[in-house]
């Protein structure tokens, strides 16, 4: 809840600085399950539209391989819940990768607030379909 808090805080603490900054596109690559790793990887995106402002940033993440598995485990677990929430809520955008949910044996509806419109054939490809798009690439 202590993340939560903070996430909160520095997505509304950015929003005078968001004039310093052209606005942006761009892709966060998500293929970990460290909860550590991926909690770091939410700071940095919550800092990077807070630095920007809600209307000046079009963010991102795809999600694929071992990173299904937070998705998988938010269905039960409520604060974890409360984080993927938060991050939608500002502005973040999860894309799941279809191979992924093949290779686990599982649909989008077994992940946590996930609509089929969220899915795509393949992780890769998408991220660099978003790089043609013009979406810059974060691997945090």
């Amino acid at each position: 809840m202590r993340y939560l808090m903070s996430l909160i805080l520095a997505l509304h603490a950015g929003v005078a600085l968001a004039s310093d900054y052209d606005p942006q596109k761009v892709i966060y690559h998500i293929n970990y399950k460290d909860m550590s790793r991926f909690h770091h990887t939410l700071a940095n995106m919550a800092n990077h539209i807070a630095a920007l402002g809600e209307d000046n940033i079009e963010l991102k993440a795809v999600v694929h391989g071992e990173a299904i598995e937070i998705f998988m485990q938010a269905t039960e677990d409520e604060e974890l819940q409360i984080t993927l929430d938060a991050a939608r809520f500002n502005g973040v955008e999860f894309i799941i990768c279809g191979n992924s949910l093949t290779g686990y044996q599982i649909t989008y509806e077994d992940l946590y607030d996930v609509t089929a419109e969220d899915v795509v054939q393949a992780g890769l490809p998408e991220i660099v379909k978003l790089q043609q798009e013009g979406y810059f690439y974060v691997r945090p």
